[in-house]
């Protein structure tokens, strides 16, 4: 080695021999890459500049060696062909033949060889001038060893027994949305989420395994990071996990009957302190989809046509509602996050600020969140965990009616005067809508805020008690302040009639819950695995509220004080206590043949003094096929099991004191208080059960391919029902288990590794198949009237969400009157059917399902060095949606002094005898009661949406390195940008009643994100 007088170091080809000709090289004053291309412009050489100021040079004539080897399965010791031999850093390379051997030309020395083959972990093998390499390649079941959180406990992919799929949070967060249930939506098989609404505060409508009760709750019970309750904000989540069937749910069974959702939030790993920032801006559009209303004059030559005497002045006035009342909306979101820690004390921190406004001018959504989680080890036995979360939330309404009134107002009248000044129309001599409204006007003084404020700390302990036994006891507290005012302007037609109005509402809520495990793991013969918990956990919520209004308040003025009268006040207490008591035992023989029981005993206070308690149970066993030597030998499996579990769990979504008999307190005679019976005592009154059976398999191939399958039936059975009384009786209902309901289907997932190379292809895809049916109804009645909209029949034999109503048939070609069907029913039982334009005469029937047959999503990720492209599709198909905008917007003139909706593609209007029309003839005041509710105005709700589409680059390593930063990625992509639907409303997706009125739009988003490492 020679140094010269810029100390660089010369070296003999790259094993860094020293350099065996003597060169001196004098570059003080030169330039290090001119003077060494004159000293070694030779074709018989070539050199390299490295780092640290270090010079390779290595002769032409050593370049290249040859290398041969062969490559085998570490496991059995089988030849490998196929598998892809890389030379690091350069474009050579060589793939095994049919016997796993192998011929590569490397350059001499220091050479890597890079090992790839699917199904396997890729391995790094340096060369070091060895001219024959024998190399293992190791399985690679990283899947199979990824951890699945199920609350109480955890477990692999691996050792899953029931039915349960889990969403990570960077999948989670592809789409911009307030909460991780919108997110959730299309991801999850068998999980469908529904939102009736475009507004940023709506929250969405979430079903598992479809609808399982008649008036009780259907949401899904909450657990977060191990104990029940709470919603924690997106940015902190680390994974969703969904369990479905009885060996899922198990631990949670008395109250799992809608299954169960499993939120972790993010904690901190030892080593270096990671601090990351992630932010998203954009802007959202208004989309209409088909929907579009008439222009003025559409109208006008509509109505006069009809008969209609208007001023031939308005025809060309066009005042567009749909402009004034909506906005091109700007949403923003930032995250920090600091995480790190030592072997014996680990942290998260994270700060997050969102806000949308939404396109509809004056609402939106503010939010402000922060968490703290803390593991600290205080022996090699004893840790404790705590988590700290605060989160305020603001919602606001400030649009003064303009989502209803952007749909009806009509276009000839002008929402301005002549100074700019919005238009009060009580006081103006022309304005031709029937409401006599003007949002503009409104919008100045009417206002109407929700905000929403909760602080957690939870505090868990584990104490390992010997080397397969442990005790943990975790406590969590939550407190949660909701406001909401809203006013009526004296100035305005929501407050005129009492001089100005306001009105304030607080609600203060409280929740304790501890649980307490027991737990052991023990292994005998190396072969025998045994696990198992024993728990108890207790939860007490206190809530109160209070609520008051006041007229002859002042313009502009908002307290209460200021009332001249007041209008109403009211309040109430609540306490509700749960307890439960339950166990659980595992045991698998040597990874492949596994079992699992529970049973869990649940007392609430919202049940009947006799019947507080209820038990649950349930069992599962799985069969790990692929671990059997003769599937071992198969080499393109490399995972299958089957599994089946049976269980009960229960639902006690219902009302506080539904069954202790009680008086309301709520009235006066002469200004003396008084009291009347208001809650039937039921003492038997209990809790509803579903009864679950799943039969799955999991298989994967090549270590590419992933396929889970699972067959279900939930039955649901002793429902709670609020079975309607007599007048006479005193009480207009009373709470009692009746009836019946199943839901039985089909869950696929399927996630492949299309490409594995350079450039990579995986795709992710769900699809669920659900039927459901009514099963029995209290007092052994074949049918009733849903008790939540006469529109739904609940009958024997049918879905649950069947619509009810009279079958629309057409329009009369003769005359151009509406037709429904009319059925009579013979003495002998025969029907005759035959069509009435009588709206009175048309007979009542069963015309449709809001339940879809199907539903999912699918997932594309493309990736090419450092760039990432990923597309999301979610659809749904089969079902029914009834388009209740409709009975207003295409009423055929029984409400003309509202504006119309333009004619949908192929459809037309009835003009002369003969016509065959989609639409009636269009008579002012309406045609026989066409726009009365019909199947008329039910609607195919398919649909295929392109729910989002993000490309993303990283920044090279090389430049980040200069700025000592870990990573730097920037993203584009958007929201909502495409969908395919025959659904001639605003929009197709509705929430699982499958009622779509006048619809909060949704938006299409635009967005560009940055996330930065440190």
């Amino acid at each position: 080695m020679i140094e010269n007088t810029s100390n660089y170091r010369f070296f003999y080809n790259e094993n860094f021999a020293d350099l065996d000709r003597a060169v001196s090289i004098d570059v003080k004053n030169k330039k290090l890459n001119d003077v060494l291309g004159q000293l070694f412009s030779s074709a018989n050489v070539t050199y390299r500049v490295l780092e640290n100021n270090l010079v390779v040079i290595t002769p032409v004539n050593n370049q290249q060696m040859k290398i041969t080897g062969k490559v085998t399965d570490a496991g059995n010791h089988e030849p490998l062909p196929g598998v892809t031999i890389a030379v690091e850093g350069t474009s050579a390379g060589a793939v095994t033949d049919a016997t796993g051997h192998f011929t590569v030309l490397v350059p001499s020395g220091s050479a890597t060889l890079i090992f790839s083959f699917v199904g396997y972990v890729q391995q790094k093998v340096p060369v070091n001038n060895r001219a024959e390499i024998n190399v293992k390649l190791e399985a690679d079941t990283k899947k199979l060893e990824e951890v699945v959180v199920m609350g109480y406990t955890t477990t692999t992919v691996k050792n899953l027994t029931g039915a349960a799929q889990s969403v990570g949070g960077a999948k989670l967060k592809d789409v911009q949305a307030t909460s991780v249930d919108k997110m959730l939506q299309g991801k999850v098989s068998g999980v469908f989420v529904g939102n009736s609404s475009g507004n940023p505060a709506a929250t969405p409508t979430i079903r598992i395994r479809g609808n399982g009760t008649l008036t009780a709750g259907n949401a899904p019970l909450v657990v977060v990071d191990g104990i029940i309750g709470g919603l924690p904000n997106p940015s902190d989540i680390e994974t969703v996990t969904v369990l479905k069937d009885a060996a899922a749910t198990t631990l949670y069974g008395a109250r799992a009957a809608n299954g169960v959702m499993v939120i972790t939030t993010k904690r901190g790993k030892a080593g270096k302190t990671q601090v990351n920032f992630r932010t998203n801006v954009g802007t959202a559009q208004l989309n209409t989809g088909r929907f579009h209303l008439m222009d003025g004059t559409q109208l006008y030559d509509l109505q006069t046509a009809a008969g209609r005497k208007l001023d031939p002045s308005i025809r060309n006035i066009n005042t567009n509602w749909q402009k004034l009342a909506f906005q091109n909306a700007s949403n923003q979101n930032y995250e920090l996050s600091a995480s790190g820690g030592n072997e014996k004390t680990k942290f998260y921190l994270g700060g997050n600020y969102y806000k949308e406004d939404g396109i509809l001018k004056g609402t939106g959504v503010e939010r402000f969140s922060a968490r703290l989680n803390l593991d600290h080890n205080i022996t090699e036995k004893l840790r404790v965990s705590a988590n700290f979360a605060a989160v305020q939330q603001t919602d606001k309404d400030n649009s003064g009616g303009s989502l209803y009134q952007y749909y009806t107002n009509l276009p000839w009248d002008k929402p301005f005067d002549a100074s700019g000044k919005p238009i009060n129309p009580v006081n103006t001599d022309v304005w031709y809508g029937r409401d006599m409204t003007n949002f503009l006007y409104e919008q100045q003084y009417n206002y109407d805020k929700h905000k929403r404020q909760s602080l957690e700390g939870l505090l868990k302990l584990e104490y390992d008690i010997t080397k397969w036994l442990s005790f943990s006891t975790t406590n969590r507290a939550q407190y949660y302040h909701d406001r909401n005012e809203s006013n009526g302007d004296v100035r305005t037609s929501a407050g005129a009639d009492y001089q100005g109005t306001l009105y304030n509402y607080y609600q203060d809520t409280s929740v304790y819950i501890s649980s307490n495990l027991l737990k052991a793991r023990y292994t005998v013969n190396k072969v025998h695995n045994i696990d198992g918990l024993v728990g108890a956990e207790f939860q007490q919520v206190q809530l109160g509220d209070i609520n008051a209004k006041g007229k002859g308040i002042l313009a502009g003025k908002d307290v209460l004080d200021g009332t001249s009268a007041p209008m109403s006040i009211g309040g109430s207490k609540t306490d509700r206590v749960f307890n439960s008591y339950f166990i659980q035992a595992n045991y698998n023989y040597n990874y492949k043949y596994y079992f699992t029981s529970s049973f869990r005993r649940d007392g609430s206070s919202k049940f009947g003094a006799n019947q507080q308690y209820g038990n649950f149970y349930a069992f599962g066993v799985s069969w790990a096929a692929s671990e059997e030597n003769f599937i071992k030998s198969i080499k393109a499996i490399t995972n299958l099991k089957v599994r089946a579990s049976y269980g009960t769990t229960g639902n006690a979504e219902i009302g506080d004191y539904a069954a202790i008999g009680a008086y309301a307190i709520s009235t006066q005679y002469n200004g003396v208080p008084g009291a009347y019976p208001s809650i039937y005592n039921v003492p038997n009154l209990s809790w509803e059960k579903a009864y679950n059976t799943n039969i799955g398999f999991d298989l994967g191939l090549f270590n590419r391919i992933n396929l889970s399958v699972d067959l279900y039936q939930k039955d649901n059975k002793d429902l709670l029902f609020n079975v309607p009384l007599p007048g006479t009786a005193g009480y207009s209902y009373i709470s009692q288990n009746v009836g019946g309901v199943r839901n039985k289907g089909i869950e696929i997932n399927l996630s492949t590794d299309n490409l594995v190379g350079e450039f990579k292809w995986s795709t992710d895809f769900n699809i669920g198949f659900n039927k459901n049916t009514v099963r029995e109804l209290y007092g052994g009645k074949n049918y009733i009237i849903d008790p939540l909209s006469s529109s739904f029949i609940l009958q024997k034999g049918q879905d649950m969400r069947s619509f009810y109503m009279r079958k629309w048939v057409g329009v009369d070609p003769a005359n151009g009157n509406p037709l429904w069907e009319k059925v009579t029913t013979g003495a002998d039982g025969s029907k005759t059917v035959t069509t009435t334009s009588n709206y009175n005469d048309a007979s009542l029937q069963i015309v449709g399902t809001a339940t879809p047959k199907f539903f999912g999503g699918m997932r594309n990720v493309w990736s090419y060095k450092n760039f990432q492209l990923s597309a999301f599709l979610a659809f749904v198909s089969g079902n029914e949606v009834y388009n209740s905008t409709r009975e207003l917007m295409d009423n055929d003139g029984a409400y003309y002094t509202y504006n119309l909706m333009q004619l949908d593609k192929n459809w037309n209007r009835w003009q002369n005898p003969g016509d065959n029309a989609t639409h009636p003839k269009y008579v002012i005041g309406g045609n026989k009661n066409a726009h009365k509710p019909s199947s008329r105005f039910l609607e195919n709700g398919s649909y295929l949406r392109l729910r989002n589409v993000n490309l993303s680059y990283a920044l090279p390593k090389q430049w980040l390195d200069r700025v000592k930063v870990n990573n730097v990625r920037v993203s584009v992509g958007g929201d909502n940008l495409w969908t395919l639907t025959r659904f001639s409303g605003i929009d197709p997706e509705v929430d699982d009643r499958g009622i779509n009125g006048t619809k909060y739009p949704f938006s299409t988003k635009w967005f560009a994100g940055l996330e930065i490492n440190f």
